[in-house]
Protein backbone atom coordinates (compact mmCIF):
# COMPACT_ATOMS: atom_id res chain seq x y z
CA UNK A 1 0.00 0.00 0.00
CA UNK A 2 2.52 2.16 0.57
CA UNK A 3 4.19 1.71 -2.52
CA UNK A 4 1.29 2.33 -4.37
CA UNK A 5 0.79 5.56 -2.27
CA UNK A 6 4.14 6.76 -3.82
CA UNK A 7 3.39 6.20 -7.04
CA UNK A 8 0.29 7.89 -7.42
CA UNK A 9 1.38 11.05 -7.05
CA UNK A 10 1.20 13.67 -10.02
CA UNK A 11 2.29 17.05 -11.49
CA UNK A 12 -0.39 18.39 -14.16
CA UNK A 13 0.80 21.08 -15.40
CA UNK A 14 -1.81 23.19 -17.71
CA UNK A 15 -4.59 25.63 -17.47
CA UNK A 16 -7.17 25.75 -14.38
CA UNK A 17 -9.79 27.91 -14.72
CA UNK A 18 -10.89 30.85 -14.93
CA UNK A 19 -10.73 31.70 -17.70
CA UNK A 20 -12.67 28.56 -18.99
CA UNK A 21 -10.72 27.53 -22.51
CA UNK A 22 -10.85 23.45 -23.33
CA UNK A 23 -7.27 22.74 -21.66
CA UNK A 24 -8.79 23.79 -18.43
CA UNK A 25 -11.66 21.79 -19.00
CA UNK A 26 -10.10 18.39 -19.46
CA UNK A 27 -8.01 19.73 -16.43
CA UNK A 28 -10.64 20.02 -14.11
CA UNK A 29 -12.08 16.91 -14.92
CA UNK A 30 -9.21 14.90 -14.88
CA UNK A 31 -8.29 15.90 -11.56
CA UNK A 32 -11.78 15.28 -10.17
CA UNK A 33 -11.08 11.95 -11.21
CA UNK A 34 -7.30 11.24 -10.43
CA UNK A 35 -8.56 12.28 -6.54
CA UNK A 36 -11.84 9.56 -6.91
CA UNK A 37 -9.50 7.20 -7.15
CA UNK A 38 -6.97 8.43 -4.78
CA UNK A 39 -4.22 10.23 -6.30
CA UNK A 40 -1.99 13.20 -4.57
CA UNK A 41 -2.91 15.34 -7.92
CA UNK A 42 -1.30 18.82 -7.65
CA UNK A 43 -1.69 21.35 -10.45
CA UNK A 44 0.64 24.08 -11.69
CA UNK A 45 -1.59 26.80 -13.37
CA UNK A 46 -0.17 28.38 -16.84
CA UNK A 47 -3.34 29.84 -17.47
CA UNK A 48 -4.15 33.84 -17.54
CA UNK A 49 -4.23 33.52 -13.70
CA UNK A 50 -1.50 31.61 -13.00
CA UNK A 51 0.63 34.65 -10.97
CA UNK A 52 -2.83 34.57 -8.45
CA UNK A 53 -1.97 32.51 -5.42
CA UNK A 54 -4.03 29.68 -4.53
CA UNK A 55 -5.31 26.65 -2.49
CA UNK A 56 -6.18 25.27 -5.99
CA UNK A 57 -3.09 25.16 -7.91
CA UNK A 58 0.30 25.89 -7.75
CA UNK A 59 1.11 29.47 -9.27
CA UNK A 60 3.62 30.50 -11.77
CA UNK A 61 5.11 34.09 -10.96
CA UNK A 62 7.27 33.69 -13.53
CA UNK A 63 9.58 31.17 -15.85
CA UNK A 64 12.13 30.97 -13.11
CA UNK A 65 9.24 30.24 -10.86
CA UNK A 66 8.48 27.53 -12.96
CA UNK A 67 11.56 25.76 -13.34
CA UNK A 68 11.97 25.73 -9.70
CA UNK A 69 8.80 24.21 -8.83
CA UNK A 70 9.09 21.92 -11.01
CA UNK A 71 11.90 21.02 -10.16
CA UNK A 72 10.94 20.96 -6.74
CA UNK A 73 7.57 18.79 -6.84
CA UNK A 74 9.93 16.37 -9.31
CA UNK A 75 12.18 15.32 -6.70
CA UNK A 76 9.84 14.97 -4.31
CA UNK A 77 8.19 11.92 -6.26
CA UNK A 78 5.75 13.59 -8.73
CA UNK A 79 4.97 11.74 -11.85
CA UNK A 80 4.66 14.91 -14.31
CA UNK A 81 1.61 15.35 -17.18
CA UNK A 82 2.15 18.61 -19.27
CA UNK A 83 1.07 19.67 -22.55
CA UNK A 84 2.27 21.25 -25.60
CA UNK A 85 0.90 22.56 -28.87
CA UNK A 86 2.16 23.19 -32.12
CA UNK A 87 1.75 27.67 -32.18
CA UNK A 88 3.32 28.31 -29.24
CA UNK A 89 7.69 28.13 -28.62
CA UNK A 90 6.99 29.76 -24.94
CA UNK A 91 4.64 26.12 -24.15
CA UNK A 92 7.55 24.25 -25.61
CA UNK A 93 10.02 25.32 -23.71
CA UNK A 94 7.85 25.00 -20.43
CA UNK A 95 7.23 21.18 -21.64
CA UNK A 96 10.77 20.17 -22.77
CA UNK A 97 12.01 21.57 -18.48
CA UNK A 98 9.27 19.44 -17.25
CA UNK A 99 9.84 16.33 -19.17
CA UNK A 100 13.87 16.48 -18.77
CA UNK A 101 13.29 17.25 -15.23
CA UNK A 102 11.27 13.85 -15.15
CA UNK A 103 13.42 11.52 -17.05
CA UNK A 104 16.37 12.54 -15.32
CA UNK A 105 14.56 11.97 -11.63
CA UNK A 106 13.22 8.81 -13.29
CA UNK A 107 9.87 9.52 -12.65
CA UNK A 108 6.72 9.00 -15.28
CA UNK A 109 6.78 11.43 -18.29
CA UNK A 110 3.53 12.19 -20.02
CA UNK A 111 2.88 14.61 -22.47
CA UNK A 112 -0.34 15.95 -23.98
CA UNK A 113 0.01 17.31 -27.45
CA UNK A 114 -3.13 19.48 -27.37
CA UNK A 115 -3.30 20.86 -31.18
CA UNK A 116 -4.35 19.89 -34.65
CA UNK A 117 -1.87 18.39 -37.49
CA UNK A 118 -1.50 21.42 -39.36
CA UNK A 119 -0.22 24.13 -36.83
CA UNK A 120 2.33 26.79 -37.10
CA UNK A 121 5.68 25.21 -35.90
CA UNK A 122 4.65 21.25 -36.01
CA UNK A 123 4.73 19.14 -38.34
CA UNK A 124 7.33 20.73 -39.65
CA UNK A 125 9.75 19.87 -42.72
CA UNK A 126 12.53 17.12 -41.93
CA UNK A 127 15.85 17.72 -40.56
CA UNK A 128 14.38 21.37 -39.93
CA UNK A 129 15.38 23.02 -36.64
CA UNK A 130 11.57 22.78 -35.94
CA UNK A 131 11.22 19.20 -36.74
CA UNK A 132 14.23 18.36 -34.64
CA UNK A 133 13.46 20.06 -32.15
CA UNK A 134 10.06 17.81 -31.60
CA UNK A 135 11.44 14.86 -32.77
CA UNK A 136 13.67 15.89 -29.01
CA UNK A 137 10.55 16.56 -27.15
CA UNK A 138 8.46 13.55 -28.26
CA UNK A 139 11.41 10.67 -27.10
CA UNK A 140 11.31 11.95 -23.91
CA UNK A 141 7.60 10.82 -22.60
CA UNK A 142 6.59 7.68 -21.64
CA UNK A 143 3.45 8.49 -23.11
CA UNK A 144 2.24 10.98 -25.58
CA UNK A 145 -1.71 11.47 -25.79
CA UNK A 146 -3.16 13.61 -28.87
CA UNK A 147 -6.71 14.01 -29.66
CA UNK A 148 -7.09 12.36 -32.86
CA UNK A 149 -5.65 10.12 -35.28
CA UNK A 150 -4.34 12.26 -37.50
CA UNK A 151 -2.49 14.50 -35.23
CA UNK A 152 -1.26 10.39 -33.86
CA UNK A 153 0.00 10.25 -37.34
CA UNK A 154 1.40 13.30 -37.33
CA UNK A 155 3.36 12.68 -34.40
CA UNK A 156 4.55 9.33 -35.78
CA UNK A 157 6.27 11.16 -38.40
CA UNK A 158 9.03 12.03 -36.18
CA UNK A 159 9.84 8.39 -35.52
CA UNK A 160 8.54 8.01 -32.05
CA UNK A 161 7.26 4.63 -31.30
CA UNK A 162 3.50 3.57 -32.37
CA UNK A 163 3.03 2.36 -29.11
CA UNK A 164 3.64 5.57 -26.87
CA UNK A 165 1.25 7.44 -28.83
CA UNK A 166 -2.55 7.30 -27.59
CA UNK A 167 -5.30 9.14 -28.83
CA UNK A 168 -7.83 10.57 -26.41
CA UNK A 169 -10.58 13.42 -27.39
CA UNK A 170 -10.74 16.43 -24.66
CA UNK A 171 -14.46 15.79 -24.60
CA UNK A 172 -16.21 13.84 -21.85
CA UNK A 173 -20.20 13.56 -20.94
CA UNK A 174 -19.82 16.05 -18.41
CA UNK A 175 -18.91 18.83 -21.52
CA UNK A 176 -22.22 19.48 -22.21
CA UNK A 177 -24.38 18.94 -19.02
CA UNK A 178 -25.83 22.09 -18.19
CA UNK A 179 -29.38 23.99 -16.71
CA UNK A 180 -30.61 26.79 -19.28
CA UNK A 181 -30.49 29.46 -17.19
CA UNK A 182 -31.27 33.18 -18.02
CA UNK A 183 -28.24 35.08 -19.67
CA UNK A 184 -26.54 38.41 -18.06
CA UNK A 185 -29.22 41.15 -19.09
CA UNK A 186 -26.84 42.66 -21.92
CA UNK A 187 -26.89 39.74 -23.80
CA UNK A 188 -30.44 38.71 -23.32
CA UNK A 189 -31.22 42.36 -24.89
CA UNK A 190 -28.52 41.48 -27.58
CA UNK A 191 -30.66 38.52 -28.10
CA UNK A 192 -34.29 39.77 -28.10
CA UNK A 193 -33.02 42.78 -30.46
CA UNK A 194 -31.76 40.30 -33.47
CA UNK A 195 -33.63 37.74 -35.27
CA UNK A 196 -30.75 35.48 -35.24
CA UNK A 197 -27.60 35.61 -33.92
CA UNK A 198 -24.26 33.14 -34.90
CA UNK A 199 -22.06 32.36 -32.31
CA UNK A 200 -17.84 32.28 -32.33
CA UNK A 201 -15.25 32.10 -30.21
CA UNK A 202 -12.52 33.66 -30.61
CA UNK A 203 -8.91 35.27 -29.48
CA UNK A 204 -6.43 37.60 -30.74
CA UNK A 205 -4.26 34.62 -31.74
CA UNK A 206 -3.66 34.64 -35.73
CA UNK A 207 -5.20 30.87 -36.14
CA UNK A 208 -8.89 32.66 -35.65
CA UNK A 209 -8.19 34.37 -38.71
CA UNK A 210 -10.24 37.87 -37.04
CA UNK A 211 -9.91 40.10 -40.29
CA UNK A 212 -11.41 37.31 -42.56
CA UNK A 213 -14.43 36.97 -39.81
CA UNK A 214 -15.02 41.11 -40.04
CA UNK A 215 -14.96 40.55 -43.48
CA UNK A 216 -17.70 38.19 -43.46
CA UNK A 217 -19.60 39.77 -40.73
CA UNK A 218 -19.95 42.72 -43.04
CA UNK A 219 -21.06 41.52 -46.17
CA UNK A 220 -23.54 39.46 -44.41
CA UNK A 221 -25.00 42.20 -42.50
CA UNK A 222 -25.43 43.96 -45.68
CA UNK A 223 -27.99 41.45 -46.95
CA UNK A 224 -29.24 40.54 -43.14
CA UNK A 225 -28.90 43.97 -40.90
CA UNK A 226 -30.83 42.09 -38.03
CA UNK A 227 -29.06 39.28 -37.79
CA UNK A 228 -26.16 39.74 -34.95
CA UNK A 229 -22.71 38.13 -34.01
CA UNK A 230 -22.12 37.04 -30.11
CA UNK A 231 -18.14 36.51 -30.15
CA UNK A 232 -16.63 35.12 -27.01
CA UNK A 233 -13.23 33.85 -25.60
CA UNK A 234 -11.08 36.89 -25.29
CA UNK A 235 -8.91 37.20 -22.16
CA UNK A 236 -10.01 40.26 -19.64
CA UNK A 237 -6.75 41.61 -20.55
CA UNK A 238 -7.68 41.53 -24.27
CA UNK A 239 -11.03 42.81 -24.02
CA UNK A 240 -10.80 46.42 -24.54
CA UNK A 241 -8.39 46.02 -27.49
CA UNK A 242 -11.26 43.98 -28.59
CA UNK A 243 -13.76 47.13 -28.06
CA UNK A 244 -11.19 49.61 -29.90
CA UNK A 245 -11.09 46.98 -32.72
CA UNK A 246 -15.11 46.72 -33.33
CA UNK A 247 -14.84 50.25 -33.25
CA UNK A 248 -12.13 50.38 -35.75
CA UNK A 249 -13.82 48.50 -38.65
CA UNK A 250 -17.34 50.03 -37.76
CA UNK A 251 -18.92 46.80 -36.64
CA UNK A 252 -19.34 47.09 -33.13
CA UNK A 253 -23.56 47.26 -33.82
CA UNK A 254 -23.26 43.99 -35.23
CA UNK A 255 -21.02 42.05 -32.75
CA UNK A 256 -21.53 41.82 -28.93
CA UNK A 257 -18.24 40.64 -27.71
CA UNK A 258 -17.45 39.12 -24.15
CA UNK A 259 -14.37 37.58 -22.56
CA UNK A 260 -13.89 34.15 -21.10
CA UNK A 261 -17.19 32.84 -19.61
CA UNK A 262 -18.20 29.97 -17.35
CA UNK A 263 -18.74 26.92 -19.32
CA UNK A 264 -22.36 26.56 -18.49
CA UNK A 265 -23.11 30.25 -19.58
CA UNK A 266 -21.08 29.28 -23.13
CA UNK A 267 -23.25 26.32 -23.95
CA UNK A 268 -26.79 28.30 -22.60
CA UNK A 269 -25.04 31.01 -25.11
CA UNK A 270 -24.44 28.28 -27.83
CA UNK A 271 -27.54 26.19 -27.26
CA UNK A 272 -29.73 29.28 -28.64
CA UNK A 273 -27.64 30.75 -31.62
CA UNK A 274 -28.21 29.75 -35.35
CA UNK A 275 -24.95 28.30 -35.73
CA UNK A 276 -21.12 28.14 -34.48
CA UNK A 277 -18.94 29.63 -36.31
CA UNK A 278 -15.15 28.03 -36.32
CA UNK A 279 -12.28 29.22 -37.60
CA UNK A 280 -9.05 28.16 -36.66
CA UNK A 281 -7.09 25.56 -39.18
CA UNK A 282 -5.39 24.39 -36.53
CA UNK A 283 -7.81 22.34 -34.66
CA UNK A 284 -7.32 18.67 -33.95
CA UNK A 285 -11.30 17.74 -32.43
CA UNK A 286 -12.51 21.12 -31.21
CA UNK A 287 -14.20 20.11 -28.05
CA UNK A 288 -16.80 23.35 -28.76
CA UNK A 289 -17.37 21.60 -31.99
CA UNK A 290 -19.05 18.22 -30.51
CA UNK A 291 -20.74 20.46 -27.84
CA UNK A 292 -22.02 22.05 -30.73
CA UNK A 293 -23.26 19.18 -32.66
CA UNK A 294 -24.11 17.52 -29.38
CA UNK A 295 -26.42 20.40 -28.97
CA UNK A 296 -27.61 20.04 -32.41
CA UNK A 297 -26.48 23.34 -33.13
CA UNK A 298 -25.45 23.67 -36.98
CA UNK A 299 -21.15 24.19 -37.03
CA UNK A 300 -19.67 26.12 -39.74
CA UNK A 301 -16.38 25.34 -39.72
CA UNK A 302 -13.46 25.76 -41.88
CA UNK A 303 -12.40 22.06 -43.80
CA UNK A 304 -8.66 21.37 -41.75
CA UNK A 305 -9.46 17.68 -42.53
CA UNK A 306 -10.21 16.27 -39.40
CA UNK A 307 -13.74 17.84 -38.44
CA UNK A 308 -16.43 15.57 -37.12
CA UNK A 309 -19.29 14.35 -39.76
CA UNK A 310 -22.22 16.76 -39.54
CA UNK A 311 -19.78 19.76 -39.72
CA UNK A 312 -20.66 22.00 -42.70
CA UNK A 313 -17.17 22.77 -44.04
CA UNK A 314 -16.26 26.51 -45.72
CA UNK A 315 -12.71 26.29 -47.70
CA UNK A 316 -10.21 28.45 -45.78
CA UNK A 317 -9.69 32.18 -46.80
CA UNK A 318 -12.88 32.03 -49.26
CA UNK A 319 -15.32 34.04 -47.81
CA UNK A 320 -17.99 33.15 -50.44
CA UNK A 321 -17.74 29.73 -49.05
CA UNK A 322 -18.42 31.04 -45.30
CA UNK A 323 -21.50 33.18 -46.63
CA UNK A 324 -23.23 30.60 -48.77
CA UNK A 325 -23.39 28.29 -45.34
CA UNK A 326 -24.72 31.44 -43.66
CA UNK A 327 -27.22 32.46 -46.33
CA UNK A 328 -28.56 28.73 -46.19
CA UNK A 329 -28.50 28.76 -41.96
CA UNK A 330 -30.77 31.75 -41.88
CA UNK A 331 -33.51 30.59 -44.80
CA UNK A 332 -33.53 26.91 -43.51
CA UNK A 333 -31.86 26.43 -40.48
CA UNK A 334 -33.95 23.17 -40.07
CA UNK A 335 -32.36 21.58 -42.29
CA UNK A 336 -28.91 22.17 -41.24
CA UNK A 337 -30.15 20.94 -37.92
CA UNK A 338 -31.71 17.44 -39.45
CA UNK A 339 -27.73 16.75 -41.31
CA UNK A 340 -26.67 16.38 -37.53
CA UNK A 341 -25.77 12.97 -36.50
CA UNK A 342 -26.54 11.55 -32.80
CA UNK A 343 -22.97 12.29 -31.19
CA UNK A 344 -21.93 9.86 -28.75
CA UNK A 345 -19.29 11.47 -26.06
CA UNK A 346 -17.27 8.64 -24.43
CA UNK A 347 -15.51 9.44 -21.35
CA UNK A 348 -12.33 10.16 -22.45
CA UNK A 349 -11.36 11.13 -18.72
CA UNK A 350 -11.70 8.20 -17.51
CA UNK A 351 -9.85 6.57 -20.16
CA UNK A 352 -7.10 9.07 -19.91
CA UNK A 353 -7.00 8.28 -15.73
CA UNK A 354 -7.11 4.68 -16.64
CA UNK A 355 -3.79 5.10 -18.76
CA UNK A 356 -2.16 7.34 -16.86
CA UNK A 357 -2.26 4.84 -14.23
CA UNK A 358 -1.17 1.99 -15.73
CA UNK A 359 1.95 4.11 -17.44
CA UNK A 360 3.17 5.24 -14.01
CA UNK A 361 2.82 2.02 -13.12
CA UNK A 362 4.63 0.39 -15.44
CA UNK A 363 7.38 3.17 -15.08
CA UNK A 364 7.63 2.89 -11.89
CA UNK A 365 8.55 -0.80 -11.86
CA UNK A 366 10.41 -0.71 -14.65
CA UNK A 367 12.44 1.65 -12.65
CA UNK A 368 12.62 0.14 -9.42
CA UNK A 369 13.83 -3.16 -11.42
CA UNK A 370 16.88 -1.30 -12.84
CA UNK A 371 17.92 -0.06 -8.99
Amino acid sequence: MGNEAKVKRILEIGNWAPPVCSWSMSLVGLRKELDARGWDCRVMNLNENRRVRSTQYIDVQNGWDYVRKVLRTVREGYAVHTRVNGESADLYVLALVAMLAARFWRRPALLTYGGGHRQTYFPAPRLSLRHLAFSLLFRLPHRIYCNSEPVKRALLGTGVSLERVLPVPHTSPYYVEFSPLPLPDEVEEFFAGHDGVFFSYVCFRKEFVLEFLVEAVRRFRSHYPRIGFLWVGPWQCEMSRMREFLNARKIEDAVFAMGSVPHAMFLNMLSRSLAYIRTPMTDGVCSSVLESLRLKVPVLAANNGTRPKGTELWEEGNPKSLLRLMNQVVQNREEFVARIPEVTMEDNTKKLADDIEKTCLQSSRASHSRN
